[in-house]
């Protein structure tokens, strides 16, 4: 009987071991699901920046990119260069490893966070955020626009009003000089599809384009030159 409860004794012992950190191979999964675009705002929309989150180390984390601007427009963001993921709790982490904002992830696809002074801010996967979007309509998409590669302003486009006979599309204009990539393309409409803007040629050949900020909108999927559309 001693045996048998001495033997009790180490089992229970030894149950807190069953409690450890999630396995390497849960960890690379959580941390692979952390990757791409994700949006970060605050609780009022009126500070929104895109994050691409990459599993590329970068040094005590790994590797996030997001415009420049973003350090002054999202306070969380100033002296951020890398992140973290440890039970379900995402690190935002400067140059030397240290911690700058900690989120908690609530739900698949969400966290949230909060800093003193600033309320709390959210960070969600772009296909989430698109639901929280506005809806755009004609009125709101219609008048110029500039086409942007590598930061750099490279065509302006007009989007009219001007329907086409027999379908929900409306006519574009573009100007040289402009982008070859554009120019091989030549779109001559341009119309709203499931919350995507299309640009289509003659040809049928399509771009399509999601709103990730106000007024910006990045072409989907991504090739290797990354093409946004901004409403001047």
């Amino acid at each position: 009987m001693r045996r048998f409860l001495f033997g009790l004794m180490l089992l229970g012992l030894a149950s807190p071991a069953l409690a450890q950190p999630p396995e390497p191979a849960e960890q690379a999964a959580a941390e692979k699901g952390m990757t791409g675009v994700w949006e970060l705002s605050n609780s009022e929309r009126d500070q929104i920046c895109n994050l691409t989150f990459k599993s590329e180390p970068a040094g005590k984390g790994s590797q996030l990119e997001f415009d420049d601007a973003c350090r002054e427009k999202v306070p969380p963001l100033k002296e951020v260069e890398g992140w973290t993921l440890a039970n379900q709790t995402l690190t935002l982490v400067d140059a030397r490893g240290r911690a700058v904002f900690e989120l908690t992830e609530v739900e698949v696809g969400m966290f949230e966070g909060e800093r003193k002074g600033e309320g709390l801010y959210f960070l969600q996967t772009a296909a989430s955020a698109a639901v929280f979007a506005p809806k755009r309509s004609v009125e709101d998409l219609a008048g110029e626009w500039s086409m942007v590669k590598a930061e750099k302003p490279v065509c302006d486009l007009t989007f009219t009003n001007t329907a086409t006979k027999g379908y929900d599309e409306y006519r574009l204009t573009f100007r040289q000089p402009c982008d070859p990539a554009m120019t091989r393309l030549n779109p001559t409409v341009w119309r709203l599809d499931k919350g995507e803007l299309v640009l289509a040629a003659p040809t049928g050949q399509v771009w399509r384009f999601e709103e990730r900020e106000p007024k910006k909108w990045w072409r989907v999927p991504e090739g290797g030159d990354q093409i946004v559309l901004q409403k001047k």
